[in-house]
């Protein structure tokens, strides 16, 4: 178990692809899930704030009392709260956009979408983005992307699998290129910001040392991107 940030009120742990967040009727032979090896790693009741896709790495907050959850869910979808992801985007863009479209829930129900991208690095078919999410709906960023620009390489449920099975071949792509990397938040009882930072996992920094060979432009600086993203 890697906890990222701990304190009286919350812990941020790292959650790897593949595993779900807490338990999940999409998969009833699945035998745990982060919060239950949280629990148990700790020895203490976590409570979900939030959660990422199945397939996508990175960090998961959780409360570790009622109140604590209660306090930050109110500024949840604030500029108290920036939620930053890398990811690995078919197609070629230079310019960092917004992508303001209403998504339906599992309901089918249209609600308001916002997320912000910034070109990173280009490659000869793919671009480097760093994107932050201003709501939460749903595959928000997959189906974005998927939508306004392309999909999101190694994706299987919006992506073309053409694509997805070259660079699976090619750059040892075996899953979805979507890691959250960087959260930050003002802390509700002690109104200080709070910065936690994960690192790429090594299977997606692979990834980009073998198309390192395609490299086009970089967009922002290299020592910008060693300071933020290692």
């Amino acid at each position: 178990m890697k906890i990222l940030y701990r304190d009286d009120d919350y812990i941020a742990v790292y959650k790897e692809t593949g595993k779900f967040v807490h338990p999940s009727k999409e998969d009833a032979m699945a035998k745990t899930s982060l919060m239950k090896d949280l629990r148990d790693h700790i020895r203490k009741i976590v409570y979900p704030i939030h959660r990422l896709d199945r397939p996508v790495s990175g960090i998961v907050l959780f409360g570790l009392n009622p109140a604590a959850v209660k306090n930050i869910q109110q500024i949840w979808h604030s500029e108290k709260v920036k939620k930053f992801y890398l990811a690995l985007s078919r197609g070629n863009f230079k310019r960092p956009g917004v992508f303001n479209a209403p998504l339906f829930d599992k309901n089918k129900v249209k609600k308001e979408a916002y997320t912000k991208f910034y070109p990173l690095k280009l490659y000869q078919s793919s671009t480097l983005v760093e994107v932050e999410i201003q709501t939460g709906r749903y595959h928000q960023i997959r189906r974005h992307f998927a939508k306004n620009v392309d999909h999101l390489l190694g994706d299987r449920t919006y992506g073309k699998k053409k694509y997805n099975d070259y660079y699976k071949e090619h750059f040892n792509l075996k899953r979805i290129f979507l890691h959250s990397h960087r959260f930050e938040f003002i802390h509700p009882k002690t109104f200080k910001l709070i910065t936690i930072q994960c690192p790429l996992p090594p299977d997606l920094v692979q990834c980009l040392t073998l198309l390192s060979k395609e490299h086009l432009e970089t967009i922002r600086s290299s020592e910008y991107i060693t300071n933020h993203y290692g």
